[in-house]
């Protein structure tokens, strides 16, 4: 006998009298005991939640009409979900727009939904629901993996507007050190699966849910994905945190967890409230949670496609390959790829490889977007570009020593000796403390240092544009750090001239680079990154009777596409040297799930009885592993997020192996992924890359140089930018370029491009035909391209 909870939006009203008819009716189905709306849960006109919870833990299915993506009923889903309960989406078939709305939404698009015209229609959808009701979701989004609860983890969930109250907000969260902020960003998780999202959930004590406010751009879209997953930790148990602008209105679900602020220092001192209001952890992790279901379901884990939230993963399965060795020997100086190619897992695994070595000494440095945005601030009231240039160097210089010498100061004290009194380390941690924040201070409150002293410089001197170069200079070097850089360095060196390596390793660079940035300032701070860091290896490497001689080798990881727009900038780009990581070869790139299954079967399994017992053997006449490579763009981020979608669809359907069904299905998810992700590389494009790719949606995959022009064409009005259009597409790998018969080249790099150049004008020279173009693969189910031979739709 089963009890129905029916959650639903207020408006349009015709939805609410419909979903209300039906849940009245829904009494008189055999099977029904109780059929309760949120509706008759009101109090004098009130919605209380306590009561809404109350009886969504009392109901066995709960139906919920998502047609609007109503964040109250995303809300109410997430807590069924928790729960355990059997849950059923509601979709109006007739809505023209629900389908792509939950498309868009993606966070269910692996769910199936039920579709109903009317009233009486949907009872009778209900009937059968009742009959033959589904499995609760909830067993298939931990899959039997054991997760631990952390005492120390504090869930947060950004704003998508990186505006003064949300980088004010990271700032406040940074100074609470006894917790672990787990920062999960829609720009970086957009396309994550819901499990993914839920095992988040699950390890964290505590959650804070910042919601993009209404006028931002994108609010439509990811506010209703963190009430679904605010919903979700609410019904975990987690203490939870809402927040959002005064202004906004709020949810009568969760009103009452929410905090409304009027602007930056209002949110600051709310959440410095609750954050001292958690309890203080007293042990770091609880006692594993195990859920029933199969380990053969739960070896089909393949962890999570961002290196940031799988770093105890990546010990047990990370793929070395020869770009990796490069950062361990130290020879490569600025490390890029491609977003997903892996540079923030090659930075982890090299840190931990590097510290196992008790002679040296690492520091990573990941600068927060929001500290990042500050310099922009700062940087945007100087003109002279040349005083700026210096002042960015300048700028890196002394966070690169302040860094080095924390850490110095940091290992020591964590040794079971300490520092010893008078020691050269001890005359460095007095410095740090005396001249620079202490020895504990974060980078953010660095940068937060610099810019007051920058701030006070330009406050007090509107005349400094007119001041001679030299001057200027001078009266920057004593704002940044006055007397002291000489100092600094001179302590570093007797304090590290005995250790083998001083190995910095930068990455994060990327996270301010967005749409609407100062995309020009911005790659003039990264610019002066670049070019700091070989005076920096240099001055250390020098030795005189002051300053002792320092091993120190500094690695910058930087997305491919961000660095191809800072070289064209610089003024000798060809000095730039750089080390670009690439996954050309298929059997290395397929160790990246092979290696992750071995390790979840403890190493009891072969990598190949992944595919003989866990897949499908073959797609569309392909074996499997090589029909997923062959669809995917040859990064590990794809090919995770591929496969784990592969292994949900199949778990949803309740399937003993991944089928094809369940791969081409997750290739339409992984499609989505694919094409969002280009759109992010692509935000310094100088095209409005959305409108052009767009253009492609229901072509052939093949297209002559004819048809690729009209195309660009309904997008770019001149031939300069046609053709500034095409080389934005073969750099971002969407494009490809026919350089033998039914060969196609998708290098993206300048020299692969000018290879294939060559190559495409032979090929053309020998076939006395113009070379064809081709959409690569990853893009082709979202954009509903047909593959080449295939009938068109």
């Amino acid at each position: 006998m089963h009890s129905l909870f029916f959650g639903y939006s207020a408006n349009p009203e015709v939805l609410r009298e419909t979903l209300y008819r039906a849940a009245s009716d829904s009494t008189t189905i055999p099977g029904v005991v109780s059929s309760v709306s949120w509706e008759e849960l009101q109090v004098d006109g009130r919605l209380i939640i306590n009561e809404v919870e109350a009886v969504i833990r009392q109901s066995t299915i709960g139906l919920f009409e998502l047609t609007t993506l109503s964040s109250n009923v995303l809300y109410e889903l997430g807590y069924a979900i928790a729960q355990e309960k059997r849950v059923v989406p509601l979709l109006d078939e007739q809505d023209k727009d629900a389908r792509k709305r939950w498309k868009d939404f993606s966070l269910l698009s692996t769910t199936g939904w039920t579709g109903y015209r009317n009233a009486d229609h949907l009872k009778a959808r209900i009937a059968s629901v009742v009959a033959s009701p589904p499995v609760s979701l909830w067993e298939d989004l931990l899959k039997g993996i054991e997760v631990p609860v952390d005492e120390t983890r504090v869930l947060y969930i950004p704003s998508l507007k990186e505006d003064d109250a949300s980088r004010r907000l990271s700032r406040t969260l940074d100074r609470f050190g006894k917790f672990e902020i787990d920062t999960v960003a829609f720009d970086d998780y957009a396309n994550s699966p819901l499990a993914w999202y839920t095992q988040a959930i699950y390890q964290a004590k505590y959650a804070i849910f910042h919601f993009t406010p209404s006028r931002a751009y994108l609010s439509d879209l990811a506010n209703p994905r963190v009430a679904l997953l605010a919903g979700i930790a609410r019904g975990l148990g987690r203490e939870i945190v809402l927040l959002m602008e005064e202004n906004d209105e709020t949810p009568i679900d969760y009103r009452d967890l929410a905090i409304k602020y009027r602007n930056a220092a209002h949110l600051e001192t709310r959440m410095t409230k609750w954050m001292e209001s958690l309890h203080a952890p007293t042990s770091t992790r609880t006692k594993p949670t195990k859920r029933a279901i199969s380990i053969e379901l739960a070896a089909l884990r393949f962890g999570s496609p961002v290196a940031e939230s799988d770093k105890v993963g990546l010990k047990r399965y990370f793929v070395e390959t020869r770009d990796y060795r490069d950062i361990l020997d130290g020879t490569a100086v600025i490390f890029t790829g491609k977003k997903g190619t892996g540079k923030t897992a090659n930075m982890q695994f090299a840190a931990e490889a590097l510290r196992s070595d008790a002679r040296n000494l690492v520091c990573a440095m990941k600068p927060a977007s929001y500290e990042i945005e500050g310099l922009l601030e700062v940087l945007q009231r100087i003109d002279s570009r040349h005083l700026s240039q210096y002042l960015i160097e300048g700028l890196w210089k002394y966070l690169l020593y302040t860094e080095i010498a924390s850490r110095a100061v940091e290992e020591a004290e964590d040794r079971p000796a300490g520092i010893a009194t008078g020691s050269p380390l001890d005359s460095l941690r007095n410095c740090l403390d005396e001249k620079h924040l202490g020895v504990s201070a974060s980078l953010s409150s660095r940068l937060e240092r610099l810019v007051g002293s920058l701030q006070e410089l330009i406050s007090t001197d509107t005349e400094i544009e007119q001041e001679q170069i030299e001057q200027a200079r001078k009266k920057i070097s004593a704002a940044l750090y006055g007397t002291t850089l000489g100092e600094l360095r001179s302590l570093i060196g007797q304090s590290l001239a005995a250790r083998n390596r001083v190995a910095v390793l930068v990455d994060n660079l990327d996270k301010a680079w967005e749409r609407g940035a100062d995309l020009e300032l911005m790659s003039r701070i990264i610019l002066g990154l670049l070019t700091v860091v070989g005076r920096v290896v240099d001055e250390f490497h020098r030795e005189n009777p002051r300053k002792a001689s320092v091993n120190v080798t500094l690695t910058v990881f930087l997305r491919s596409d961000i660095f191809a727009f800072v070289r064209d900038r610089a003024r000798e780009p060809d000095k730039i040297a750089v080390t670009e990581i690439e996954w050309r070869d298929r059997v290395l790139l397929a160790r990246v799930i092979e290696d992750r299954f071995v390790a979840a079967r403890d190493g009891k399994s072969p990598a190949d009885e992944l595919w003989t017992n866990y897949f499908t053997p073959t797609v569309r006449g392909l074996e499997t592993r090589n029909y997923m490579l062959s669809r995917v763009q040859p990064r590990p981020r794809d090919l995770v997020f591929f496969a784990n979608a592969a292994v949900e669809r199949a778990s949803n359907a309740r399937h003993s192996v991944v089928s094809e069904t369940d791969i081409l299905d997750a290739e339409r998810d992984y499609s989505q992924f694919a094409y969002e992700a280009i759109l992010v590389e692509g935000v310094a494009s100088s095209i409005n890359l959305a409108d052009v790719l767009i253009e492609f949606a229901g072509e052939e995959s093949i297209i002559d140089s004819e048809r690729l022009n009209s195309l660009v064409a309904e997008a770019c009005a001149s031939e300069a930018e046609r053709n500034r259009a095409v080389d934005v597409l073969r750099k971002l790998g969407f494009l490809g370029v026919e350089v033998g018969e039914g060969e196609f080249d998708y290098g993206g790099t300048e020299g692969e491009i000018k290879r294939a150049d060559v190559r495409r004008r032979k090929f053309e020279k020998s076939s006395d035909r113009s070379a064809r173009y081709e959409v690569h693969p990853a893009y082709r189910s979202y954009l509903e391209i047909t593959d080449a031979g295939e009938p068109m739709s």
